[in-house]
Protein backbone atom coordinates (compact mmCIF):
# COMPACT_ATOMS: atom_id res chain seq x y z
CA UNK A 1 0.00 0.00 0.00
CA UNK A 2 1.68 3.36 -1.19
CA UNK A 3 -0.08 6.86 -0.09
CA UNK A 4 1.93 8.21 -2.86
CA UNK A 5 0.84 6.95 -6.35
CA UNK A 6 3.24 7.98 -9.26
CA UNK A 7 1.48 7.54 -13.11
CA UNK A 8 4.48 6.82 -15.05
CA UNK A 9 4.45 6.57 -18.44
CA UNK A 10 7.41 4.89 -21.11
CA UNK A 11 8.89 6.23 -24.53
CA UNK A 12 7.18 5.77 -27.38
CA UNK A 13 3.40 5.22 -25.45
CA UNK A 14 0.94 7.36 -24.44
CA UNK A 15 -0.42 5.59 -21.77
CA UNK A 16 -0.07 5.71 -18.33
CA UNK A 17 0.84 3.56 -15.49
CA UNK A 18 -0.10 3.62 -11.40
CA UNK A 19 3.23 2.72 -9.44
CA UNK A 20 4.30 2.74 -5.97
CA UNK A 21 6.01 5.97 -4.76
CA UNK A 22 7.66 6.06 -0.95
CA UNK A 23 9.91 9.90 -1.52
CA UNK A 24 8.55 13.45 -1.37
CA UNK A 25 11.37 14.27 -3.90
CA UNK A 26 9.78 12.74 -7.23
CA UNK A 27 8.35 15.15 -9.00
CA UNK A 28 6.18 14.99 -12.17
CA UNK A 29 8.76 15.09 -15.33
CA UNK A 30 11.05 13.21 -13.28
CA UNK A 31 12.87 10.10 -14.98
CA UNK A 32 13.16 7.06 -12.57
CA UNK A 33 13.53 3.40 -12.71
CA UNK A 34 10.30 1.36 -11.71
CA UNK A 35 10.57 -2.23 -10.53
CA UNK A 36 7.89 -4.55 -12.57
CA UNK A 37 5.61 -7.35 -10.50
CA UNK A 38 8.32 -9.40 -11.96
CA UNK A 39 11.07 -7.67 -10.29
CA UNK A 40 12.71 -6.68 -13.51
CA UNK A 41 13.90 -2.76 -13.45
CA UNK A 42 13.20 -0.11 -16.21
CA UNK A 43 13.25 3.10 -16.96
CA UNK A 44 10.03 5.83 -16.84
CA UNK A 45 8.78 9.14 -16.78
CA UNK A 46 6.98 10.35 -13.98
CA UNK A 47 3.90 12.11 -15.83
CA UNK A 48 1.95 12.89 -12.43
CA UNK A 49 1.71 12.36 -8.86
CA UNK A 50 -1.69 11.95 -6.83
CA UNK A 51 -2.30 10.75 -3.25
CA UNK A 52 -4.35 7.73 -3.39
CA UNK A 53 -3.31 5.12 -0.90
CA UNK A 54 -3.52 2.47 -3.36
CA UNK A 55 -1.65 -0.95 -3.39
CA UNK A 56 -0.09 -1.51 -6.57
CA UNK A 57 2.40 -4.09 -7.92
CA UNK A 58 5.43 -1.74 -9.05
CA UNK A 59 6.94 0.95 -7.55
CA UNK A 60 9.85 3.40 -7.78
CA UNK A 61 13.18 2.29 -7.08
CA UNK A 62 15.44 5.44 -7.31
CA UNK A 63 15.75 8.17 -10.02
CA UNK A 64 17.64 7.60 -13.14
CA UNK A 65 20.74 9.52 -12.14
CA UNK A 66 20.82 7.77 -8.85
CA UNK A 67 21.09 4.46 -11.21
CA UNK A 68 23.66 3.00 -13.34
CA UNK A 69 23.97 0.22 -16.12
CA UNK A 70 26.00 -2.37 -16.52
CA UNK A 71 27.73 -3.74 -19.82
CA UNK A 72 24.62 -4.94 -21.33
CA UNK A 73 22.66 -2.55 -20.57
CA UNK A 74 20.43 -3.33 -17.65
CA UNK A 75 20.08 -1.06 -14.97
CA UNK A 76 21.07 -1.35 -11.35
CA UNK A 77 20.38 0.15 -8.35
CA UNK A 78 23.09 1.44 -5.87
CA UNK A 79 23.18 0.11 -3.02
CA UNK A 80 21.82 2.66 -0.28
CA UNK A 81 19.85 4.59 -2.80
CA UNK A 82 17.18 6.05 -0.72
CA UNK A 83 13.85 4.50 -1.82
CA UNK A 84 12.08 5.66 0.95
CA UNK A 85 12.06 9.48 1.63
CA UNK A 86 10.30 12.19 3.86
CA UNK A 87 7.18 11.49 5.20
CA UNK A 88 5.48 8.74 2.63
CA UNK A 89 3.89 6.38 4.80
CA UNK A 90 2.37 6.01 8.09
CA UNK A 91 5.81 4.20 9.64
CA UNK A 92 7.93 7.57 8.68
CA UNK A 93 4.93 9.49 10.19
CA UNK A 94 4.47 7.19 13.74
CA UNK A 95 8.33 7.80 14.17
CA UNK A 96 8.03 11.47 13.09
CA UNK A 97 5.46 11.72 15.88
CA UNK A 98 7.62 10.00 18.33
CA UNK A 99 10.44 12.10 17.71
CA UNK A 100 8.07 15.11 18.38
CA UNK A 101 6.99 13.68 22.29
CA UNK A 102 4.08 11.86 21.05
CA UNK A 103 3.13 8.63 23.48
CA UNK A 104 2.09 5.77 21.71
CA UNK A 105 -1.08 4.02 23.10
CA UNK A 106 -2.87 1.39 23.08
CA UNK A 107 -6.91 1.16 22.18
CA UNK A 108 -9.46 -1.56 21.81
CA UNK A 109 -11.22 -0.01 18.99
CA UNK A 110 -9.90 -2.89 15.63
CA UNK A 111 -9.96 -0.20 13.32
CA UNK A 112 -7.17 1.59 14.29
CA UNK A 113 -3.50 0.50 13.37
CA UNK A 114 -1.86 2.89 16.00
CA UNK A 115 -2.63 5.35 18.61
CA UNK A 116 -0.67 8.35 19.89
CA UNK A 117 -1.20 10.87 22.49
CA UNK A 118 0.10 14.41 23.84
CA UNK A 119 -0.56 16.97 26.23
CA UNK A 120 0.01 20.76 26.08
CA UNK A 121 -0.96 22.98 28.86
CA UNK A 122 -4.55 23.04 28.60
CA UNK A 123 -5.44 20.04 26.13
CA UNK A 124 -5.02 16.44 25.32
CA UNK A 125 -5.10 15.29 21.62
CA UNK A 126 -4.93 11.68 19.86
CA UNK A 127 -3.72 11.06 16.66
CA UNK A 128 -5.24 7.80 15.07
CA UNK A 129 -3.72 5.97 12.91
CA UNK A 130 -5.92 3.83 10.01
CA UNK A 131 -5.17 1.78 7.21
CA UNK A 132 -7.18 4.43 5.17
CA UNK A 133 -6.94 7.62 7.29
CA UNK A 134 -6.55 9.30 10.27
CA UNK A 135 -8.17 10.68 13.30
CA UNK A 136 -7.95 13.84 15.71
CA UNK A 137 -9.31 13.80 18.78
CA UNK A 138 -9.10 16.68 21.03
CA UNK A 139 -10.16 17.33 24.32
CA UNK A 140 -10.06 20.08 26.82
CA UNK A 141 -8.70 19.58 30.13
CA UNK A 142 -8.21 21.76 33.45
CA UNK A 143 -6.68 18.59 35.03
CA UNK A 144 -4.19 17.61 32.56
CA UNK A 145 -2.42 14.42 33.74
CA UNK A 146 1.28 12.75 32.01
CA UNK A 147 0.49 10.32 29.40
CA UNK A 148 1.48 6.78 30.19
CA UNK A 149 3.36 5.29 27.11
CA UNK A 150 1.21 2.05 25.73
CA UNK A 151 -2.06 3.05 28.28
CA UNK A 152 -5.16 2.01 26.84
CA UNK A 153 -6.81 5.07 25.35
CA UNK A 154 -9.99 5.89 27.26
CA UNK A 155 -13.10 7.83 25.58
CA UNK A 156 -14.30 10.87 26.81
CA UNK A 157 -17.24 12.69 27.00
CA UNK A 158 -15.48 16.26 26.74
CA UNK A 159 -14.31 15.85 23.90
CA UNK A 160 -13.88 19.50 22.19
CA UNK A 161 -13.28 19.06 18.61
CA UNK A 162 -12.73 15.53 16.38
CA UNK A 163 -12.46 15.05 13.18
CA UNK A 164 -11.43 12.26 10.28
CA UNK A 165 -9.15 12.43 7.81
CA UNK A 166 -8.96 10.40 4.14
CA UNK A 167 -5.78 9.53 2.66
CA UNK A 168 -7.16 9.33 -0.39
CA UNK A 169 -7.74 12.75 -3.20
CA UNK A 170 -6.13 14.56 -0.16
CA UNK A 171 -4.64 18.06 -2.00
CA UNK A 172 -1.31 17.87 -0.13
CA UNK A 173 0.88 15.88 1.67
CA UNK A 174 -1.50 14.49 4.85
CA UNK A 175 1.24 13.57 6.78
CA UNK A 176 3.02 16.81 6.79
CA UNK A 177 -0.55 18.77 7.33
CA UNK A 178 -0.23 16.63 10.41
CA UNK A 179 2.57 17.51 11.74
CA UNK A 180 2.23 21.22 11.57
CA UNK A 181 -0.68 20.21 13.51
CA UNK A 182 2.08 18.74 16.31
CA UNK A 183 3.91 21.61 16.24
CA UNK A 184 0.69 24.07 16.63
CA UNK A 185 -0.25 21.97 19.26
CA UNK A 186 2.39 21.59 20.91
CA UNK A 187 2.84 25.15 21.10
CA UNK A 188 -0.05 25.92 22.60
CA UNK A 189 -1.72 27.69 19.63
CA UNK A 190 -5.46 28.38 20.53
CA UNK A 191 -7.02 28.52 17.02
CA UNK A 192 -6.20 24.70 16.01
CA UNK A 193 -9.75 25.11 13.92
CA UNK A 194 -7.90 24.49 10.35
CA UNK A 195 -6.59 21.22 11.09
CA UNK A 196 -10.26 19.76 11.76
CA UNK A 197 -11.44 20.07 8.15
CA UNK A 198 -11.80 16.76 6.94
CA UNK A 199 -9.74 16.20 4.44
CA UNK A 200 -9.45 13.08 1.48
CA UNK A 201 -12.02 10.63 0.36
CA UNK A 202 -13.26 6.96 1.25
CA UNK A 203 -13.87 6.78 -2.58
CA UNK A 204 -10.13 6.26 -3.45
CA UNK A 205 -10.91 5.85 -7.56
CA UNK A 206 -9.57 8.29 -9.41
CA UNK A 207 -11.43 10.08 -12.17
CA UNK A 208 -10.26 7.33 -14.65
CA UNK A 209 -11.84 4.64 -12.69
CA UNK A 210 -15.01 6.64 -11.65
CA UNK A 211 -15.54 6.79 -15.06
CA UNK A 212 -15.12 2.96 -15.77
CA UNK A 213 -17.70 2.44 -13.24
CA UNK A 214 -20.23 5.18 -14.02
CA UNK A 215 -20.64 3.10 -17.30
CA UNK A 216 -20.60 -0.18 -15.58
CA UNK A 217 -23.03 1.04 -13.16
CA UNK A 218 -25.20 2.37 -16.28
CA UNK A 219 -24.80 -1.14 -17.95
CA UNK A 220 -25.87 -2.50 -15.20
CA UNK A 221 -28.85 -0.89 -14.36
CA UNK A 222 -30.13 -1.31 -18.24
CA UNK A 223 -29.89 -5.02 -18.00
CA UNK A 224 -31.72 -4.97 -14.51
CA UNK A 225 -34.38 -2.86 -16.45
CA UNK A 226 -34.59 -5.52 -19.08
CA UNK A 227 -35.28 -8.23 -17.09
CA UNK A 228 -37.54 -6.52 -14.97
CA UNK A 229 -39.51 -5.30 -18.18
CA UNK A 230 -39.29 -8.65 -19.61
CA UNK A 231 -39.59 -11.13 -17.11
CA UNK A 232 -41.18 -14.17 -17.79
CA UNK A 233 -42.66 -14.96 -14.74
CA UNK A 234 -44.74 -11.82 -14.88
CA UNK A 235 -46.99 -13.85 -17.35
CA UNK A 236 -47.82 -10.67 -18.98
CA UNK A 237 -48.61 -10.21 -22.65
CA UNK A 238 -45.87 -8.73 -25.00
CA UNK A 239 -46.05 -7.56 -28.40
CA UNK A 240 -43.96 -9.35 -30.91
CA UNK A 241 -41.68 -6.13 -31.63
CA UNK A 242 -40.77 -5.94 -27.73
CA UNK A 243 -39.33 -9.36 -27.72
CA UNK A 244 -35.84 -9.12 -27.03
CA UNK A 245 -34.76 -12.87 -27.79
CA UNK A 246 -35.33 -14.00 -23.79
CA UNK A 247 -37.02 -17.76 -24.30
CA UNK A 248 -40.34 -17.39 -22.45
CA UNK A 249 -42.22 -20.62 -22.55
Amino acid sequence: MSYIIAFVGFDGSSDEYPVECFRTDIRPGDSVIIRRADGKLRYASVRSIEYLNWDCKARIECLLEEASQNAVGQYIVPDGAPTTYGLSSPEAFSKELRAHGWVPMKTKRRQYRAVFGKANQSRVAYIFIRKNGIDIEMIRSNDIEELKPYSFHQRSSDIEKAVAHYLAHTTFNLFEGLLRFSESFINNESDLDRYFEAQGSKDKRNEMLRRQGQVRDAERRRLKAERDYYDPDDHGDYPEDMYLGYHID
